[in-house]
C-alpha cells in the first residue's frame, strides 16, 4: 500500500508534465494529445524496468547532471511553444500550433531527473521489501506507469474545466504565459539541482 500512496503522490503533484497536460485541456482535445500521456507511461515504465533490474548496482547519481541538463533545455523549448500557442478561436488568424504528442511525451519523461524520486526510493527499499522480483516487478512498474501516464491525462480534464469558464482569448494567452513561465522555473530549478549546487 505505502508503493502505491508514495507514487501517487509524487506523480499526482505539479511538474512539468501535469502542467503540460493542464495546458493542453486549454487549447486541445483528448484526441489530439493521448499519445502524450501513453509516451510519459512508456517513460516511467522504461525507468522502472531498467532501475528495478539493476537495483542498487546501477549509479543513476552520476547521470544526473547530464539528464538534468537535456530535460532543462527540454522543458525550455515546450515552455516557448507553449507560450506561442494559438488559442482555438484565433486559429483562423493564425495557424493551429501542433498538439504535443508521443515523442513529446517520452522525451519529457525521460529526461526529468525528478524520475528519481520515484523510481529509486520504490525500486531499492520498496519493492525487495516486498520480495517484488521478475515478473511482479514488471507488472508493478507496468501499473505505476499507467498511473504515471494518467496524471497529465487528469490536470487535462482539469485544463478543460478552466477552459469551458475561459471564453475571451486574451485570457487563454495569459493562462499560457503563465503555464510557459511555470515551465521555466522548473527548468531553472533542475539546473540548480542537479547542475549547478553540485559543482558548487
Amino acid at each position: 500500500m505505502e508503493i502505491v500512496l508514495y507514487a501517487l503522490t509524487v506523480m499526482y503533484t505539479p511538474g512539468p508534465v501535469n502542467l503540460l497536460g493542464l495546458n493542453a485541456g486549454l487549447t486541445s482535445r483528448f484526441k489530439e494529445v493521448w499519445g502524450f500521456f501513453a509516451g510519459v507511461a512508456l517513460a516511467i515504465f522504461c525507468w522502472f524496468a531498467v532501475i528495478g533490474y539493476a537495483g542498487q548496482q546501477l549509479i543513476v547519481q552520476g547521470l544526473m547532471p547530464w539528464i538534468a541538463l537535456a530535460g532543462s533545455a527540454y522543458i525550455l523549448y515546450l515552455a516557448w511553444t507553449v507560450f506561442r500557442a494559438t488559442p482555438p478561436d484565433t486559429v483562423k488568424e493564425h495557424p493551429a500550433p501542433r498538439a504535443l504528442g508521443f515523442r513529446d511525451g517520452l522525451l519529457m519523461q525521460l529526461l526529468n531527473p525528478k524520475n528519481t524520486l520515484l523510481v529509486v526510493p520504490i525500486t531499492t527499499v520498496m519493492f525487495p521489501g516486498r520480495g517484488i522480483t521478475d515478473t511482479s516487478l514488471v507488472l508493478w512498474s507496468l501499473a505505476i506507469s499507467l498511473g504515471g501516464g494518467g496524471a497529465p491525462a487528469l490536470y487535462l480534464a482539469a485544463g478543460k474545466g478552466i477552459g469551458a469558464r475561459i471564453t475571451e482569448t486574451r485570457y487563454i494567452r495569459r493562462c499560457n504565459s503563465v503555464m510557459a513561465g511555470l515551465l521555466v522555473v522548473v527548468a531553472l530549478l533542475m539546473l540548480c539541482d542537479y547542475v549547478i549546487l553540485p559543482v558548487l
